[in-house]
């Protein structure tokens, strides 16, 4: 989009997508832009149905405990909480009202959370919805069928299944071993993170996702994400929720 077409849809809608990736390793078989390829894909398809337009994806996220694992590019929490706090208030200056986060990176929860408590106080007329794809409605439920306890935490049959489906070709074919779950005792740095996850996935069967179950959970994602779009109480259709 160029302006005069981001200022005409202003005239009748004040709703924009922001989504937050993260670049940081997932394994073996998974590329290192997993978080923010699902999230963007999942952004674009939520804003072609709901006439709404989705912002850059933001592809860098809070990936400290990655960066013994080359190729992983993080923000520390205080930086990620600017960065959104500088986006928000752009978006703000130019006519926005109603933003939602859609994230793609466990690892962003608790900063952003952090930040936006701020970041509302700060700019009252704002209103912002911070949600992980995952949490859209019957995503959890379709992982606990498909993968059961080897869903595991990160380096997922669900999210490698979610790229697949996305970008087919990207995701190694290979078996990774499963690893099992395993828990630190004490908060890990990267050293400690990695002699934990020597791999780089966390309790996760990476050997179960496939391009079918991505399609089956995307279409979950968006549909989910529609709905939290277009609800009246908050984000609802048109300018000022009308």
């Amino acid at each position: 989009m160029n302006w005069p077409e981001v200022e005409a849809y202003l005239r009748t809608d004040d709703r924009i997508i922001l989504p937050l990736g993260s670049t940081e390793q997932h394994g073996p078989r998974a590329v290192i832009g997993s978080d923010h390829l699902t999230v963007e894909g999942i952004a674009r398809e939520v804003a072609q149905r709901t006439g709404t337009i989705t912002a850059p994806v933001i592809p860098y996220g809070m990936s400290l405990h990655h960066l013994g694992f080359p190729g992983t590019l993080a923000l520390r929490s205080s930086t990620l909480g600017l960065v959104l706090r500088d986006l928000i208030a752009s978006l703000e200056k130019t006519g926005f009202k109603r933003v939602l986060i859609l994230n793609g990176h466990g690892g962003n929860r608790a900063p952003v959370e952090s930040a936006l408590a701020e970041i509302v106080n700060e700019l009252p007329e704002m209103k912002v919805k911070f949600r992980s794809w995952w949490e859209a409605e019957g995503v959890s439920e379709y992982l606990q069928e498909a993968f059961g306890d080897r869903e595991g935490h990160h380096g997922t049959p669900g999210e490698t299944s979610l790229v697949m489906f996305l970008y087919p070709g990207v995701v190694k074919e290979k078996d990774v071993p499963f690893p099992g779950m395993r828990r630190p005792e004490t908060y890990p740095d990267a050293k400690a993170f990695k002699a934990l996850y020597p791999n780089g996935i966390i309790g996760a069967d990476v050997n179960l996702a496939s391009p079918e179950h991505g399609k089956n959970l995307f279409e979950r994602c968006v549909a989910g994400m529609v709905k939290e779009l277009s609800n009246r109480n908050d984000l609802g259709i048109g300018k000022n929720g009308s």
